[in-house]
């Protein structure tokens, strides 16, 4: 049981590539500024356009977050692995 507990320690505390998600989670926040800054002189779709903009920027904070919680995963799995081993 330890060995088992141990492997998936192992695979959980390992560093992850995120850079990309990283780097759109910034040009989705630069598109939902630009949108929000030029939906006034779109007129009649300027609220929709905005609206838009704030999907968005939800968009890019939930992957975020999500990252943020695979960081907290291999915080704990790295821990584990310092307690277990």
């Amino acid at each position: 049981m330890k060995n088992l507990l141990t492997r998936l320690l192992s695979r959980l505390a390992v560093r992850g590539q995120h850079s990309v998600l990283h780097a759109g989670v910034v040009t989705l926040i630069a598109t939902a500024v630009f949108m929000m800054y030029t939906a006034g002189e779109m007129g009649a779709m300027g609220p929709l356009i905005i609206a838009m903009s704030f999907y968005v920027v939800f968009a890019a904070v939930m992957i975020e977050i999500v990252l943020g919680v695979f960081a907290l995963v291999r915080k704990f799995a790295q821990g584990g692995l310092r307690r277990y081993s």
